[in-house]
């Protein structure tokens, strides 16, 4: 799988009074980015209600490197990683149009199971049931074996 991103520029109301984008912006756009990852591969808000179960932030930390500007054209990555626990973590890069990373963002996320209130112990493995295109999911460059069956 190649990186999916999404090209992005900064409006008005996002940049604080510095001129450059706000806290806050980084972070609607990364949860953007990467409800688009998940759409691409058929997963769906619908989806996780239907199955009672739904993707939670555990922790989120930005390191700001450049600033990035109103009307600056951005394009923000986001990379899945998934190890063997209860946890996941997507990677948001923020690369502006001449080519410099301005800012990482990561989420260390979970699946939380709506009918228990805790996290699930294979989110992977679920979020690869929901999909549609479950090999959509898969981190860039990650072979079929290294995939759920």
């Amino acid at each position: 799988m190649s990186i999916f991103s999404l090209q992005l520029a900064a409006r008005q109301y996002e940049v604080d009074f510095n001129g450059h984008l706000s806290n806050a912006a980084y972070y609607d756009w990364a949860d953007h980015v990467r409800l688009e990852f998940l759409r691409r591969a058929g997963v769906v808000p619908e989806t996780f209600m239907e199955n009672k179960v739904g993707p939670v932030i555990l922790e989120a930390q930005a390191r700001y490197l450049r600033e990035l500007r109103i009307g600056e054209h951005v394009t923000v990555t986001c990379e899945p990683t998934y190890g063997s626990g209860r946890t996941f973590t997507f990677l948001h890069r923020f690369i502006r149009g001449d080519d410099v990373l301005a800012t990482e963002l990561v989420k260390i996320m979970g699946m939380l199971d709506h009918s228990t209130r805790r996290l699930v112990a294979d989110p992977h493995r679920i979020l690869r049931a929901l999909a549609a295109q479950p090999e959509l999911l898969e981190p860039a460059g990650a072979t079929a074996s290294e995939q759920h069956e």
